[in-house]
C-alpha cells in the first residue's frame, strides 16, 4: 500500500521569537515560499535546488543540502505516527520552539533516512532576510577553487556552502537554463556562446550580513585567493542592470548569460524553483518521469581536498563514463562529491548495477555515503542497531519494509 501524505500541507504557527514554523509532508518549496511571501517576507528558509514541487519536509528528512546548509539541521519537533498508530510528538516540560533539542532522550533522530515511523508534521528554521544578501561566484582550475575556498572557510569568511561544478555539469546546466529562458532547445554554438567557459570549474555561494561587513569580507576573500581564479559578486538587482546595460552596448550572449542564470542565483536568496531540473536530459519542464533520458545521483563525503575531488571523481567515471560531478564543500572540514549518472530509458538496469558497485568501492576507498538513497543499505557493522530498533518499533514490518535494509 502507498500512504499518499501530499494532502498534508498545513503550514501553520509562525513564531517569531523562535524563528520557526511548524510544516507538513505535503508543503513544498513554492508552497512555503508563497506562505512567507504573503506572511512574514523578511523571512526566509534553507533552499535547495530540488525544485518548486519537492517536499521541504521529506527533503530534510532525508538530509538534503541547502544553499544555507544541511537542511536535517533546520528541522525539529518531528511529529510522528508509529506503526502501532501511537504518536510520538514534542512534549511540554522538555520541548521549547527556540531549541532544536529536548531535554534527556532526544528522538527526533531516529526519524532521518529510517523506516521506523511516519512523520506527519514538524517544526522548520527560518533566518531573517539580512541588508546585503549576494552571492560570490568563483571560477577557475579545481585545485585553486577548492584551496581558495578551503582558506575562505578557515578564516570564517564563508559561512554558507559552497557548490562547485565541473564543467561538464556547468554546460548541461547552461543547456537547460538557456531552453528554459528560451522555450526551445538551444545549439551548441549558442550554449557555448553564453556560456564558453568549458575548462572552467565554477562554485557559487551565499553571503549575508550588513553592508560594511559584506565589503570587508569579499576584500578579504579577493586577498586570500589562490592561483587562477576569478571572483566575481552579485545580487537579484545587479543582475538585472547588468544585462540590461550589456544588451544595451550589444553584448547579448552576455546578457542572456545573466538572465538564464537568474534562477541560480534566486536559490542562493532563498527564492525556490525548477532551474535544477533544467540539466536533466530530455527534461522539458513537465513531469521528469516522462523524461527521455534518467539521471541517478549519488553521493560521497571526504575531507576538503582537490586530490579527494579527483579520486571519487574517478571511481564514479570507472564504472560510469555519462556521468557529470558538483562539490558541495559544508565548511572547512567536510566535503561532499555528488556525482550524477545520465542514462537512456533503455540503459535503467545497467546503471542500476553501476550505483551499486560505485558505492561499495567508494566505501572501500573511504569516502562514505553523505545519505543513503532508496535502493543502497546501511554498511556492515551499522546494521545491527538498525534491525534491533526496527524490530522493536516495527515488529511486523509494516512501514516501508527493506527501506535502507540488507
Amino acid at each position: 500500500m502507498i500512504l499518499d501524505l501530499c494532502q498534508l500541507r498545513a503550514i501553520g504557527d509562525l513564531d517569531r521569537d523562535s524563528l520557526s514554523v511548524r510544516i507538513e509532508p505535503g508543503v513544498t518549496q513554492g508552497g512555503l515560499y508563497a506562505f512567507l511571501q504573503a506572511n512574514a517576507p523578511d523571512l526566509a528558509f534553507n533552499v535547495t535546488g530540488a525544485g518548486l514541487d519537492t517536499s521541504v519536509l521529506g527533503n530534510a528528512l532525508e538530509r538534503g543540502i541547502g544553499y544555507n546548509g544541511e537542511k536535517d539541521r533546520d528541522l525539529f519537533g518531528l511529529e510522528v505516527i508509529l506503526p502501532d498508530g501511537t504518536f510520538v510528538g514534542p512534549v511540554a516540560g522538555l520541548h521549547h520552539k527556540a531549541r532544536n533539542l529536548a531535554a534527556g532522550l532526544a528522538t527526533d533522530s531516529l526519524f532521518f533516512q529510517s523506516n521506523f515511523g511516519v512523520v506527519v508534521g514538524a517544526r522548520l528554521r527560518l533566518r531573517i532576510k539580512q541588508e546585503a544578501e549576494d552571492a560570490i561566484v568563483i571560477q577557475g582550475p579545481l585545485d585553486s577553487v577548492i584551496t581558495t575556498l578551503k582558506r575562505a572557510y578557515e578564516r570564517q569568511l564563508i559561512s554558507n556552502p559552497t557548490h562547485v561544478a565541473e564543467p561538464g555539469r556547468a554546460y548541461r546546466l547552461g543547456y537547460g537554463l538557456l531552453r528554459t529562458l528560451w522555450q526551445r532547445s538551444p545549439t551548441d554554438a549558442e550554449v557555448s556562446a553564453c556560456f564558453p567557459e568549458r575548462d572552467s570549474y565554477s562554485g557559487i555561494v551565499a553571503i549575508y550580513g550588513t553592508r560594511r561587513v559584506m565589503n570587508a569580507a569579499w576584500g578579504e576573500i579577493r586577498r586570500n585567493r589562490v592561483g587562477a581564479v576569478s571572483l566575481s559578486r552579485g545580487n537579484a538587482s545587479r543582475l538585472a542592470m547588468a544585462a540590461t546595460w550589456l544588451g544595451r552596448i550589444g553584448l547579448r550572449n552576455q546578457a542572456t548569460r545573466l538572465r538564464a542564470l537568474r534562477p541560480i542565483l534566486g536559490l542562493t536568496l532563498g527564492e525556490p524553483s525548477d532551474a535544477g531540473l533544467s540539466s536533466l536530459d530530455g527534461y522539458e519542464g513537465g513531469n521528469p518521469d516522462h523524461a527521455t533520458h534518467g539521471a541517478i545521483y549519488g553521493n560521497a563525503v571526504s575531507s576538503v581536498s582537490p586530490e579527494n575531488a579527483r579520486r571519487a571523481c574517478a571511481i564514479v567515471k570507472s564504472r560510469w563514463k555519462d556521468s557529470a560531478f558538483t562539490w558541495i564543500i559544508v565548511d572547512c572540514r567536510c566535503m561532499i562529491t555528488v556525482y550524477t549518472l545520465h542514462f537512456p530509458n533503455h540503459e535503467a538496469e545497467a546503471v542500476r548495477d553501476a550505483n551499486r558497485s560505485i558505492i561499495s568501492d567508494l566505501r572501500e576507498a573511504g569516502f562514505p555515503q553523505y545519505r543513503l538513497d532508496v535502493d543502497s543499505t546501511h554498511a556492515a557493522g551499522a546494521e545491527a542497531i538498525v534491525r534491533r530498533i526496527k524490530s522493536a518499533f516495527d515488529p511486523l514490518g509494516i512501514v516501508a519494509p527493506g527501506r535502507y535494509e540488507s
